[in-house]
């Protein structure tokens, strides 16, 4: 399509257009994602509203002046996308109040997911999975879903889900509605489709708890939807294969292996200790102020539990962190030596501290025995 450009100035690496409100759909108004596509073939960045006009950000600069054309090609997969989440949200929302008594009071529609807040303190598995198989039913029966305007003052008569804004309705122009038959009107001015079938399918993803007594609705529709049940089942699919178990075994699977991990975890924590109880031993015996180390971290962070000495600094590598232990001696000071000649990062109080060195582990004991032995 051709709009005429009102105002056009730019920014860095970008130009900024001034277009008629109207035919490209902004960033977050009715709660939906803004339009994208290209201008003269530069690709949309954003899209907002300034001083009751269309305003579009694109990557680049585009020499036009006021009163010229730009050529807009929306991307109508986006639209489709938009249309789909939106109309699952009406959807959605209107099941819910109608079979729980929810209130929506928030709405946000983002690239990967969108949300709903109910007004409802308590939701369980089996009210999710009730109100879900309800949408998906509503969505098979194909409903036809309608936009109209209306005058004010016969908001009252048409039955809206939820009131709207006063200044909206006390505004001096026609209200426009979206209807899906049978089930939901509701004044919008967003993107929507023409039949509940064409969401496809509508999968809530989670929820979660927000501002007290509401909670928070995750939920995808139509491609997005799809998309996520190929996505989930190859990970299951490859899970069970790697697990050598049915997909209804891998939870039970999953469990046991948690279960094994956590009691491995716990005889290495022992034998870390016992390690560690020798290796102190050893640093003991030699009365050495300064020891080197090249072991596990675990083994590593027990060891200053035995050592005896007055006086001792212990720099043990494990992998690309070097940790620090020290008895009277400031492990502060240490490190602050070391990054004043290398390019470490790390942190340190006086008894112990650690940073990351992928260098040569002979340099970092050439330095410290240089200044501290």
């Amino acid at each position: 399509m051709l709009e005429a450009v009102r105002e056009i100035w730019f920014g860095e690496g970008t130009t900024y257009i001034k277009i008629c409100y109207g035919n490209v759909y902004v960033d977050g108004e009715s709660g939906q994602l803004g339009d994208r596509g290209v201008v003269d073939g530069l690709r949309i960045k954003t899209v907002s509203r300034f001083d009751g006009d269309t305003l579009i950000e694109v990557e680049g600069r585009i020499e036009k002046n006021e009163g010229d054309l730009v050529e807009i090609d929306i991307n109508q997969i986006r639209r489709q996308d938009i249309s789909q989440q939106h109309t699952a949200q009406h959807l959605l929302s209107a099941i819910f109040l109608r079979e729980m008594d929810a209130d929506t009071v928030g709405f946000q529609m983002g690239e990967e997911y969108t949300t709903i807040d109910l007004s409802l303190g308590i939701l369980s598995d089996d009210m999710i999975s009730h109100v879900e198989g309800i949408c998906n039913d509503m969505i098979a029966k194909d409903l036809p879903v309608k936009s109209f305007t209306v005058d004010r003052s016969e908001l009252h008569e048409v039955g809206l889900r939820k009131e709207i804004d006063k200044k909206i309705s006390e505004g001096d122009r026609d209200i426009r509605l979206v209807e899906i038959e049978g089930i939901d009107i509701s004044a919008c001015s967003g993107l929507h489709i023409d039949r509940t079938g064409q969401i496809r399918l509508l999968k809530i993803l989670k929820r979660e708890k927000v501002k007290g007594s509401l909670t928070r609705i995750f939920f995808v529709a139509g491609n997005r939807a799809l998309d996520d049940y190929a996505t989930k089942h190859s990970l299951i699919a490859r899970s069970a294969q790697l697990l050598t178990c049915k997909y209804s075994d891998l939870p039970n699977r999953i469990e046991s292996l948690v279960g094994e991990i956590k009691a491995s975890n716990s005889v290495v924590r022992s034998l870390s200790e016992r390690l560690g109880y020798y290796i102190a031993g050893d640093i003991d015996g030699s009365r050495s102020r300064i020891t080197f180390l090249d072991e596990e971290e675990s083994v590593l962070a027990a060891i200053p539990k035995f050592v005896t000495l007055e006086e001792y600094l212990i720099i043990g590598k494990a992998d690309d962190r070097v940790l620090l232990f020290g008895r009277n001696f400031d492990c502060q000071e240490v490190l602050s030596k070391i990054k004043e000649e290398l390019e470490v990062r790390g942190g340190s109080g006086r008894d112990r501290g650690q940073f990351l060195f992928e260098g040569d582990f002979s340099t970092i004991k050439e330095l410290i025995l240089k200044n501290f032995s």
